[in-house]
């Protein structure tokens, strides 16, 4: 939750920014500047998930939200568009790269893939899917280390498809040479990794709460009380 933390421990300097104009020396008081009264802080809290939000004064966004094992982030704009808020990524954020990197020797006759990151770690928890020159394709996962074909599989692989939808990692197909003895393996650029793109998403009122839509579903937010912070 330290996502949510970190988004929520804002809220007393998001009331210092909102205090009305304090009058100048002179006997003649400065202008008001009227405040959006959507502006604030807002969470959500539910089980296994902890969000927050923030709406600036200035029409700039801060999100974060952990839910299990996934975490995620934006920033952005917002405006009012009828009774509607519209919330647009700046910048817009680049999603993970998986690109083919090399092939090495393995240690036996088997033929291997790995997923790797940059620093060649493996990386775990990535589906995958192999095309073969005949039938139906295979669909299983990297466990954190190379990953091989089953015993009995006598196909000969053609493509491997990396994804992870809640993480924006597709790949697409990537030819695949599947020499037995052999490890293919293929990098992981995180890109802007954990950073969601929230443009088209949108905020509309619900009573005293802020309902954020977005394909992935719908999160309901109250307004945070700075006092409590």
């Amino acid at each position: 939750m330290s996502m949510f933390r970190c988004i929520a421990g804002l809220c007393t300097a998001a009331a210092l920014l909102i205090q009305p104009a304090r009058a100048q020396d002179s006997a003649e008081a400065a202008p008001a500047i009227a405040v959006d009264p959507v502006v604030g802080d807002y969470s959500s809290v539910q089980m296994e998930l902890a969000a927050g939000l923030r709406l600036n004064r200035d029409g700039t966004f801060d999100y974060g939200l952990t839910v299990g094992s996934l975490d995620e982030r934006a920033r952005g704009r917002w405006a009012r568009v009828g009774d509607r808020i519209e919330l647009v990524s700046d910048p817009r954020p680049v999603a993970p790269t998986i690109t083919a990197s090399r092939i090495e020797q393995g240690l036996d006759n088997a033929f291997a893939i790995r997923l790797v990151a940059p620093n060649g770690r493996d990386i775990p928890g990535i589906d995958l899917r192999i095309d073969f020159d005949t039938g139906q394709p295979l669909e299983s996962y990297v466990a954190g280390g190379p990953w091989t074909l089953p015993a009995d599989e006598t196909r000969r692989p053609r493509f491997v498809t990396f994804s992870k939808k809640s993480y924006r990692i597709d790949s697409g197909p990537l030819p695949l040479r599947a020499d037995a003895g052999t490890v293919a393996i293929f990098l992981l650029t995180p890109n802007d990794f954990g950073v969601v793109d929230l443009t088209g998403a949108y905020l509309e009122r619900d009573g005293d709460h802020l309902v954020l839509t977005r394909p992935e579903g719908k999160i309901l937010f109250a307004r945070a009380d700075p006092a409590s912070d």
